[in-house]
């Protein structure tokens, strides 16, 4: 019994120095349970655990202290409603806080006021940011793992903007993190994040100008871990007045980020838009990787993961904008390694009334990226703009960003530009370059292109007439180093710049 009651002692200590012996509360409906969740997390002490009965459950519920809640399954437990489902943090030291949770599903979450009706974070859960009181001011929030979990339908949007002044010339307001926005770290363990939406939907039209990461949001200061997960089916729209971009259909990337063992799959970005910002645009179907100057990161990680299927659509009617659509799989902004991923099937398609730009049907590249053993297969761009069109890079597109390829097959991508031939008012001529690979562009600044025990083939090009067409495989305007590696069957040509 001593043992016990110092193993206890010790759980307590290790979870936040609650009470000296850890106590298990039940909710459900057998005697003596609480019959909802909220009602639990209230009476429970730092280091007890909850437990919950299979069943449904209301939503909306806060916590505010270190717990372990721990479901009969997700599908059985199911937590279903309020705006976020989940929220957890607290004012005082919230990255003291450590909670767990398995086994529920979190659901019907419907996000239109937190943290305030114009700028929304988190459908279905949110871990909030820590408040500091100096620069950048949002810190880590609370350590969190969630395993053997679904989040799933749930939709964080807005019904009104910040007026003139926040946004340099235009009101604004911002919706993030459809099912998950991580303002702490977070560790997902065979967790599902399916069919969540950041922006509008059919029933629920947002008025907010920017909307991003239908499936996770990782805040800037913030770590997210993911083994084993499916982020699939989530969307990001915006499609209001005063739509300016669309970014992240699974996950949108700030912080630190490792991902292991999982799928991104069947995301979308969806942007429609009419007025004249300088940045209108929908990119990163599947995934952003990103990182913020306060928060330097080691390089971003993703491992034997499938980013397939994820599609960007954007579509702008004002013959005097120059929108652009890009990244259908993947948009690294900042430093990654990819090994054993494949980037496959994904999309972007762009049409415009005037100009238009697009660029990495599979990948865009902003900073040094490795990748590794890995297949790049099946992507497509596609922009349409009468006025004149540029698009590059149908697999891979360089934008600047040093690219090393090592065991890699790039395979069967495609560009098209469709538009009249000539200048853009952005740099470049209108054309189709790179269908495997882009190193830069006219305009656009080249990088350092590193080709190992690689393969570049059955990659295209197509166009309207008059517009060049130029390295099917590969286009570089900085030469490229190759090693073992084969250029070949691509078309128009193998290499230009080579």
């Amino acid at each position: 019994m001593k043992r016990y009651v110092f193993v206890l002692a010790a759980t307590a200590a290790l979870w936040g120095g609650g009470s000296a012996q850890a106590a298990t509360l039940c909710v459900g409906p057998h005697t003596g349970c609480f019959a909802q969740i909220q009602p639990a997390v209230d009476a429970a002490a730092d280091g007890d655990t909850i437990t919950v009965a299979a069943g449904t459950y209301v939503g909306g519920i806060t916590i505010d202290k270190s717990v372990r809640v721990q479901g009969a399954g997700a599908a059985r437990t199911v937590i279903n409603g309020g705006g976020p489902v989940i929220t957890i943090g607290r004012a005082t030291e919230p990255d003291a806080m450590t909670v767990s949770i398995d086994g529920v599903t979190i659901t019907g979450g419907v996000n239109a006021s937190q943290p305030n009706n114009e700028v929304t974070f988190g459908g279905g859960v949110l871990i909030a940011v820590s408040q500091l009181d100096h620069p950048p001011f949002n810190g880590i929030g609370a350590t969190v793992s969630i395993s053997n979990s679904a989040i799933t339908g749930n939709t964080v949007t807005s019904h009104s903007v910040i007026p003139l002044g926040f946004c340099p010339g235009r009101a604004c307001g911002f919706n993030e993190g459809g099912g998950i926005d991580n303002g702490g770290a977070l560790t997902l363990t065979n967790v599902r994040v399916t069919d969540n939406t950041a922006g509008s939907t059919v029933a629920s039209p947002s008025a907010a100008s920017d909307a991003g990461s239908g499936g996770i949001d990782n805040r800037f200061a913030s770590t997210l871990v993911m083994h084993n997960c499916l982020v699939s089916g989530n969307h990001v729209v915006a499609n209001s007045p005063i739509a300016n971009s669309a970014n992240a259909g699974g996950i949108g990337s700030p912080g630190q980020l490792d991902i292991e063992d999982s799928t991104i799959s069947n995301n979308t970005v969806e942007y429609t838009g009419s007025m004249d910002f300088e940045d209108q645009s929908g990119l990163g179907g599947g995934l952003i990787i990103e990182q913020e100057g306060f928060f330097p990161h080691a390089d971003a990680i993703v491992r034997n993961t499938q980013i397939s299927n994820n599609h960007v659509t954007a579509v702008n009617t004002n013959p005097n904008s120059t929108p652009a659509g890009f990244a259908g799989g993947v948009a690294s902004f900042s430093s990654a390694l990819f090994d054993h991923v494949a980037v496959t099937d994904n999309s972007v398609d762009m049409t415009a009334a005037g100009y238009a730009g697009g660029d990495g049907g599979g990948i865009e590249i902003d900073s040094p990226v490795t990748m590794r053993d890995s297949l790049v297969a099946r992507n497509t761009l596609s922009v349409r703009a009468p006025l004149g069109a540029i698009a590059f890079g149908g697999g891979i597109a360089m934008f600047g960003g040093d690219l090393t390829l090592e065991r890699t097959v790039v395979v069967a991508n495609a560009v098209s530009a469709t538009g009249a031939a000539g200048p853009m008012p952005f740099g470049g001529v209108a054309s189709a370059l790179g269908g495997g690979i882009s190193n830069g562009a006219p305009g656009i600044p080249a990088a350092t292109l590193t080709l190992t025990d690689s393969v570049v083939t059955a990659n295209r090009l197509s166009g309207s007439t008059g517009l060049p067409l130029q390295g099917g495989g590969v286009y570089t305007t900085n030469g490229l180093t190759r090693t073992h590696t084969t250029i070949a069957g691509n078309k128009p040509d193998d290499c230009f710049g080579c």
